[in-house]
């Protein structure tokens, strides 16, 4: 057989965009919110009947009663969503939302190696819900406008990024 002389693809690794990060974050909440969070709506609604007012709720979820299994359970759930995100990462360099968009997880500040444990469990401290951790809600996701490589402070500290492959055509 005769092999023909194509030019090869030109192709390079980049930062993935933002549209493609964030809606592979809301494709991942989904996707969380039916496996995750689900199955403990019904546990919630025993604790918490609707025609409460706000008021009557917030001083039934502050007693002591309630606040220790409260905190017991948005652990469990936690601990949940970081093992989504951690194994997905782990095993495939992408979580769902990643797949469908197709960005993925890059360690070591390159596109070659994957991400080591350790950066995982830094690049998803956010989703602890715990002092000061939650303070990464609102700094986290900012950074990723202020940085040229479009990286989240975890990111930075955990040393990976989301990234994209990008192709030259001719």
């Amino acid at each position: 057989m005769k092999r023909l002389n194509l030019p090869k693809e030109r192709t390079f690794i980049g930062p993935a965009l933002i549209w493609k990060r964030v809606a592979a974050f809301f494709i991942d909440i989904t996707v969380i919110n039916l496996v995750v969070f689900f199955p403990f709506r019904k546990l919630f609604r025993g604790i918490m009947p609707q025609d409460y007012s706000f008021a009557e709720a917030y001083g039934i979820l502050s007693s002591t009663s309630y606040s220790g299994f409260l905190t017991s359970v948005s652990l469990v759930m936690s601990v949940l969503v970081i093992m989504y995100f951690y194994m997905m990462e782990r095993k495939m360099a992408q979580t769902i939302g990643k797949m469908i968009m197709k960005v993925y997880v890059a360690g070591d500040n390159s596109g070659n190696n994957g991400p080591k444990a350790w950066q995982l469990l830094a690049r998803n401290a956010v989703f602890i819900p715990m002092f000061p951790f939650i303070l990464l809600w609102i700094l986290d996701p900012l950074f990723m406008f202020f940085t040229k490589t479009n990286q989240r402070l975890s990111e930075i500290l955990g040393k990976t990024r989301v990234v994209e492959t990008y192709s030259l055509e001719q």
